[in-house]
């Protein structure tokens, strides 16, 4: 029987397991630690086989984020999986005003208080890594970023901006493969600066109709939504299963919504009510805010404000998880004056090509380093001699950030190592070989 096992077996098994496991296993090898955090193809297989679903709540006091698995029972109180993440590109003066979320990465927008700068970040909270994206070409201060999609056949991944509420209909669109902006121009005013929904490729926001933008072909059209009926009001889409779906609050006042389902894209007549979602018990409950965060195969995740009274004085948020076939709901208090945004998201690997222009987390760094310096005391002499050539160097190998190129740090511990190598045996003393 073999005392090992080989590595594509080892590939499969990890693909299997969750983030938080593979983030903490980067430190046992770094061939491990190349094969998690640089192998495009395992990010990918990781990402279909093993995917959890999280809200990602932004802390508005602390500046750092609150991610709260979605699928574990709520009624134990605070999950295990639940953990903190700091922000690290977060500004002093700037203040995130969206936040999208796409094959595990989120897309940021920060402003400063005057809306004279807009920055735009692509971060994995995972992995820690970041990208800025270049400046867009627009006017402020009426610039706002609307959405973030992903292009299955080009691997390209695409952000939407425009100028909100004003005349000019000039929209930009962001291409991560070509890293840079191209204008376009929207058939209609947009209104509405919240965010809009990815599905089928576009990106979907609604007013009396769809306005979507098709990520395929840099193009806007409108779509139709579900045949009114008495009283219908929708106000927000979703995605269920791949397919675009509205929710209808014409019965919010009792505790209901609906949720309509767009069976065939962009064809009105396949619009069909699918679930009717209970958000309270009846009881007397005025409902001044509510939101879709997320929808999931069994539930829909909801943000909403519940008041006791019609003055709005004992008003609470909650967290609610209402059942798709059964009038059962799940709630989660939360405090509004400590989150500013919530948005869902899965947990990812994935990252934007091989890995280019990508910010090192401090926190994997730390532990590469603590097991580099403890692989270097089990190797006695050499273990010192390569922290002396490090020193001279004046940085960590492990530490470093590779920005323009696609290989990993530990391919620069590697090419350090064998400079040590070359160097020792270049010298060393000659010897005269006799005939």
């Amino acid at each position: 029987m073999a005392d090992y096992l080989p590595e594509h077996l080892i590939v499969q098994i990890l693909q299997r397991l969750p983030i938080k496991s593979l983030i903490r296993f980067t430190s046992v090898s770094k061939r491990w630690r190349l094969i998690i955090l640089s192998d495009p193809n395992f990010a990918k297989s990781q990402f279909q086989q093993s995917r959890s679903r999280r809200v990602l709540c932004l802390d508005r006091k602390e500046s750092e984020f609150d991610s709260r698995d979605m699928e574990s029972p709520w009624s134990t109180g605070e999950s295990s999986t639940d953990r903190k993440l700091s922000c690290p590109f977060k500004q002093p003066g700037y203040n995130l005003n969206a936040l999208f979320s796409c094959n595990g990465l989120v897309c940021a927008a920060l402003s400063d208080r005057n809306w004279t700068d807009l920055n735009i970040y692509l971060w994995n909270p995972s992995t820690q890594f970041f990208k800025k994206l270049p400046g867009a070409p627009l006017r402020f201060p009426f610039t706002r970023c609307y959405g973030f999609g992903y292009l299955s056949a080009t691997g390209d991944y695409r952000v939407l901006i425009g100028n909100f509420c004003t005349l000019n209909n000039n929209h930009h669109i962001f291409s991560s493969n070509t890293n840079s902006w191209k204008s376009i121009q929207s058939p209609l005013p947009v209104q509405r600066d919240d965010q809009w929904i990815l599905s089928n490729e576009a990106l979907h926001s609604v007013e009396k109709e769809i306005l979507a933008f098709d990520l395929n072909h840099d193009k806007f059209q409108t779509m139709p939504l579900p045949d009114p009926e008495p009283g219908q009001y929708i106000r927000e889409l979703g995605d269920f299963r791949g397919c675009l779906c509205a929710f209808d609050y014409k019965n919010q006042c009792i505790g209901f919504i609906d949720l309509w389902v767009m069976k065939e894209y962009n064809v009105g007549e396949s619009w069909t009510k699918f679930f009717t979602l209970k958000i309270f018990d009846l009881q007397p409950m005025v409902v001044r805010y509510l939101r879709p965060i997320m929808v999931m195969e069994t539930s829909t995740i909801l943000e909403i404000e519940l008041s006791n009274d019609r003055r709005l004085i004992d008003t609470e948020f909650k967290l609610i998880k209402s059942c798709h076939k059964e009038e059962k709901f799940e709630t989660h208090k939360i405090s509004r004056k400590m989150y500013a945004k919530m948005i869902g998201y899965e947990e990812s690997l994935l990252w934007l090509g091989v890995h280019n222009n990508r910010n090192c987390p401090m926190e994997l760094a730390k532990k590469a380093r603590n097991a580099s310096e403890a692989e270097g005391q089990n190797n006695g002499e050499q273990g010192r001699m390569n922290s002396v050539n490090v020193a001279n160097q004046g940085s960590n190998p492990v530490n470093v950030c590779v920005q323009n190129h696609g290989s990993s740090s530990v391919d620069v511990q590697l090419q350090t190592k064998q400079a040590t190598v070359k160097e020792q045996v270049s010298r060393a003393p000659k010897r005269s070989r006799k005939v």
